[in-house]
């Protein structure tokens, strides 16, 4: 890996990305603000939703967009279909969801969803066959160490650090990477307690040993601000129905310098046939559906700004964090962690369900003992929802 090579194309590569970009943006008309955000998601007037780490609630354009396409399956005409099903609106997601994460549309491939990618990344890298191991963390994705732990049983190496506390010692990592390292994965943004992991020093410590960094991005992208030039990352993925605000599939970012060489596609055929920059990763046909709510949904996202939508749920993690503790709820999630998701113990699983429901508020639970609540608000959010929250508990 070249790492002076990275640095000296990084610039380049991320003006270009933001030239392509803007472009595509600016034909969306400017439409709504963070101050008038709650207005645009009906949703959060009927209930009191605090669970988008399991799924986002549509935004009103794009549901009207989505309502518009299925309008015409159902009853035509032709060209009607044809406003959504081109090539023109599928660059114009693909330029979006680049410019949202730094990178270039060139280096951005659709995927039908964060599982399939990291699978196509782990064998396109070719770990196993070479010998190599992967480092990983135990507050990955659950699927993500299924996936993991399935391919260490035949025979992969795999270290899998052990979180403290709820957070991971970059010690511990920098003992489980070794010059055979060949990648380290993890959930930028943990879907346990949204704990936003230090992908910086991760990535100058993986590229010090010749290994790549993937980062999972489903609980970050939309919420978080990315910049994989800056971050180092090589390889991202995502789907889009979680801070993305909808859209059933999924991006995969592959860096420039790895198309067709340190990764390899596994899969062929359909729309990445004979393509030479990411696209060569893709396979088959994507989601029309998705690709209509992320056209309306990332032109929305990025009006706002993911940083002011950001700075808009701070307040709202900050109160719980205060006032959940407060009611017997401890906090698993990291004093002033930068992401929308919190998660507290529950010493009654049943009955906090039971309390919530009456309510209308949803977050999600776990059982277990203690059991778990993960709330997790976001740009149509406000304080008083905690307040709901917090009553219904007490």
């Amino acid at each position: 890996m070249k790492l002076d090579r990275r640095r000296l194309i990084g610039a380049a590569m991320a003006f270009g990305a933001a030239g392509l970009a803007s472009n595509v943006a600016s034909a969306a008309p400017r439409r709504r603000s963070v101050a008038s955000a709650r207005s645009d998601f009906p949703w959060a007037d009927r209930e009191t939703y605090l669970n988008c780490a399991l799924e986002h609630p549509l935004e009103k354009h794009s549901s009207a967009a989505i309502q518009e396409y299925i309008g015409y399956l159902t009853n035509g005409p032709d060209e009607g279909r044809a406003k959504y099903e081109n090539r023109e609106l599928q660059e114009n997601v693909r330029g979006m969801f680049a410019r949202l994460i730094g990178a270039k549309p060139t280096e951005i491939a659709f995927v039908p969803s964060t599982q399939i990618a990291e699978n196509l990344v782990v064998d396109g890298l070719r770990i196993h066959e070479s010998g190599g191991n992967v480092v990983t963390n135990d507050l990955h994705y659950g699927g993500s160490l299924f996936n993991y732990r399935s391919r260490k049983a035949r025979g992969l190496d795999v270290r899998i650090v052990k979180h403290k506390d709820y957070t991971i010692d970059l010690a511990d990592v920098e003992k489980a990477i070794d010059g055979k390292t060949k990648l380290v994965s993890l959930a930028l943004v943990s879907n346990v307690n949204g704990y936003l992991h230090d992908i910086e020093a991760i990535s100058d410590l993986a590229h010090r040993h010749g290994a790549y960094v993937f980062i999972d991005v489903i609980q970050a992208a939309g919420a978080v601000p990315i910049d994989v030039r800056k971050m180092g990352v090589d390889l991202l993925a995502c789907s889009a129905y979680k801070w993305l605000m909808g859209g059933r599939f999924g991006y995969l970012y592959v860096a420039e310098e790895l198309h067709g060489g340190a990764l390899q596609p596994v899969q062929f055929g359909g729309s990445g046939s004979g393509a030479k920059d990411a696209r060569q990763y893709q396979v088959s046909t994507p989601n029309h559906v998705g690709f209509v709510c992320q056209n309306e949904a990332l032109a929305y996202i990025l009006e706002l700004g993911v940083e002011n939508i950001r700075t808009h749920v701070r307040p709202v993690i900050e109160k719980l964090q205060r006032e959940m503790p407060a009611i017997g709820y401890p906090s698993i999630t990291p004093r002033g962690n930068q992401s929308p998701i919190a998660t507290f113990l529950v010493p009654d699983v049943e009955k906090a369900r039971q309390r919530l429901k009456k309510a209308g508020v949803i977050v999600t639970l776990r059982n277990g003992k203690p059991g778990q609540m993960r709330v997790s608000p976001s740009v149509f959010n406000n304080l008083a929802d905690v307040d709901r929250l917090i009553e219904a508990l007490t």
